[in-house]
């Protein structure tokens, strides 16, 4: 009997692609800014890539993605370095190509809001992803009447965002219509 395993190539070919958009930002592409860009491309950009998240210790992280991320790693679609400054640095590896292609079903129809979300958070670092993603997270979990206190919220679960730092971000989302 002939097993039928999907391959999830939208997952595989969407970080070989993120991986090789985010070359043309001043920004160091790792693992936490993948998590978060994908969350955000999910959860804000209705870019249905599937991935489940629960909030950590750096935001929403998807513990499926950290595997596919070390998945196509192994098979050269990307390759993940540490940085010497901190963290790790995410590049298209030699093979980024075909996974691209194996993906551009799902990549294709989805690259204008891919397009748009990397505009607006393209040029953020981890943290200010982490922060960003953190309060979308949050603007999803609450109801309408309780998004005010939102940014004490944040704030308890990570002091070493200030509640003026946090409000501003909100309000930044807001006025983009993300929040």
């Amino acid at each position: 009997m002939m097993v039928d395993f999907k391959v999830p190539w939208e997952r595989y070919g969407i970080i070989s692609y993120l991986a090789r958009e985010m070359e043309r930002f001043d920004v160091q592409f790792g693992k936490t800014s993948l998590q978060k860009i994908i969350y955000i491309l999910q959860e804000t950009y209705d870019v249905r890539i599937g991935y489940s998240y629960i909030l950590y210790n750096y935001g929403p992280f998807s513990a499926g993605l950290a595997n596919d991320l070390d998945y196509v790693a192994a098979l050269k679609g990307v390759k993940v370095s540490w940085v010497n400054t901190g963290g790790y640095n995410i590049k298209p590896d030699i093979d980024a190509d075909a996974f691209i292609n194996k993906g551009k079903f799902f990549i294709d129809p989805n690259k204008e809001k891919i397009e748009e979300a990397l505009k607006v958070f393209g040029t953020m670092t981890a943290k200010e992803l982490e922060l960003n993603a953190t309060i979308i997270y949050f603007v999803k979990e609450y109801s309408e009447e309780d998004k005010d206190c939102i940014p004490s919220e944040i704030h308890q679960l990570k002091p070493y965002f200030d509640e003026e730092q946090i409000r501003k971000a909100f309000v930044e989302l807001k006025c983009k219509g993300i929040a």
